[in-house]
């Protein structure tokens, strides 16, 4: 097998908030089969990589260096010349203070392909979330980017300041706190009126995004006195400072916090749901799906046409009972006469996905619900299969077998634990999609935030919830994504 050529992306990943990614960044992430990435990319945005990728923390914050940038451009061609697809992930922009341009050098004197992906750069996205543009009609024209330290994390008075003293447009200073005060005294030296109005933003765009206004005279001192304002921080200079933009009208959950758990498509479409009202998301997929017993569902299919029902309890079982169906090669109008039932709208609109409508689907979406409505609408003539989770309730099989309808229930899948969950501190819900997302949340190392509370998908999911002891639980009021959402948005509205 001839060996892949090395190839590499060095791509942003925008200024921390995980919904201001690109698409062709994250389509990067998909892609690759090495990821060196930085101290500010989110863990959401990294599971988005597939499974077999490896992940390689080279990360630098205020005062510590993991690596050094020579070891970064070493560690990315050594991982290239692999025959691997290689991605550099940094936060914000690679070409605006992100060293960037350095690892393109490496790469090109190495003779290694690589291409660069634009990012979102805080210069100019963490003052847009803070209401603050950096430039606007008739108060400023342009803004200029600066660096607020140099390599060794110093500034010093000669760093162009008589300069930027005399800009009438926005400053933007970047990775520049720990000098603000040197800042400010060089720029009121050097001409800059004390009276400049200036703003630091810390932790821009994200949850705990905090907003400091004053002016050059002040605002050095606000920043000691204030615990609120860390790295990273954002430092802007100008008479946009005193501007506001954002709308006085927020969005129902805008400074709700909700950590997601479950499998990688749930958490998701999950995620999608809540940052579509304003939530911010925490995405904990630590669930991974594994099929099993293709013999057994390979022998059904071939037997298919002497099923007339056949049931889905999840979006999962959909979509591997058709890949088994493709793969065994059986025409689909084998499965014409069928009629298909599913246990909630989530599972039906996924079986939509494949051109078929489900016949049967309950009121309420649990597996109680499903059994009192298949009995109902089948006779002991029908003979019934069920492809299911392996670890899902027996609930459906008991009621079947009570109500002597002929049933082959088969589990095609497994949920396995792939990695410790680990929720934010500062999360104000948690949601739990099953029993077992319970259970491999907490047998895996999971610890609930003292303040969360957890909203479950269904009865099931709670009285698992209650054996770890968590009382602090809503349960959804319908057993789907949209269910989780609406009783989040009610359950926020009470706080």
């Amino acid at each position: 097998m001839l060996k892949k050529p090395p190839f590499v992306y060095i791509a942003g990943a925008g200024p921390g908030n995980p919904n201001l990614i690109t698409l062709k960044a994250l389509k990067a992430i998909e892609e690759s089969d090495v990821i060196i990435y930085d101290n500010l990319i989110d863990d959401s945005v990294l599971s988005n990589a597939k499974e077999s990728s490896v992940k390689i923390y080279a990360g630098k914050s205020a005062g510590s260096h993991y690596m050094k940038q020579d070891e970064i451009n070493s560690l990315i061609i050594e991982q290239a010349k692999k025959g691997l697809k290689v991605l550099r992930l940094k936060g914000g922009d690679p070409f605006v203070f992100g060293r960037g341009g350095e690892e393109a050098e490496a790469l090109k004197k190495a003779g290694i392909s690589f291409e660069i992906i634009p990012g979102v750069t805080s210069a100019v996205s963490a003052p847009e979330c803070a209401g603050i543009p950096v430039t606007h009609r008739s108060v400023s024209r342009y803004f200029t980017v600066i660096t607020g330290q140099t390599a060794e994390g110093s500034i010093t008075m000669d760093s162009g300041f008589a300069q930027l003293s005399k800009i009438d447009g926005t400053l933007v200073f970047l990775m520049g706190l720990s000098n603000i005060t040197q800042i400010c005294s060089a720029l009121i030296k050097n001409g800059k009126s004390p009276i400049t109005p200036a703003a630091v933003i810390s932790n821009g765009s994200l949850k705990n995004q905090h907003v400091l206004r004053g002016n050059l005279e002040t605002i050095g001192e606000m920043v000691k006195n204030d615990p609120n304002i860390k790295s990273p921080a954002v430092f802007v200079v100008g008479d946009v400072s005193s501007l506001n933009m954002l709308s006085e009208t927020k969005m129902p959950l805008t400074g709700i916090k909700v950590s997601i758990c479950g499998t990688k498509g749930f958490c998701r479409k999950l995620s999608d749901k809540l940052t579509s009202v304003g939530a911010e998301t925490d995405i904990l997929d630590y669930v991974d799906i594994k099929p099993i017993n293709i013999e057994h569902m390979d022998r059904a299919i071939k037997n298919i046409k002497n099923y007339s029902v056949i049931v889905f309890t999840s979006p999962n079982s959909i979509r591997l009972f058709f890949e088994r169906l493709k793969a065994s090669d059986i025409d689909i109008r084998a499965i014409a006469a069928a009629r298909f039932a599913v246990i909630g709208s989530g599972t039906g609109r996924f079986l939509k996905n494949y051109g078929i409508r489900a016949d049967i689907m309950p009121k309420n979406f649990t597996s109680d619900y499903l059994a009192q409505e298949l009995i109902s609408e089948t006779s002991e003539k029908d003979k019934i299969l069920v492809p299911r989770a392996l670890k899902g309730n027996n609930i459906l099989g008991k009621r079947l077998s009570e109500a002597k309808r002929q049933f082959d229930e088969i589990p095609i899948y497994d949920t396995l634990c792939s990695k410790n969950p680990s929720a934010d501190s500062d999360t104000d819900f948690i949601t739990f999609a099953s029993s077992f997302g319970v259970k491999g949340f907490f047998e895996n190392g999971g610890i609930m935030p003292e303040k969360a509370v957890a909203v479950c998908i269904g009865k099931y999911t709670a009285d698992t919830l209650k054996e770890y002891g968590i009382k602090k639980y809503v349960v959804s009021d319908v057993a789907d994504a949209d269910g989780i959402k609406n009783t989040i948005l009610r359950e926020a509205l009470k706080k």
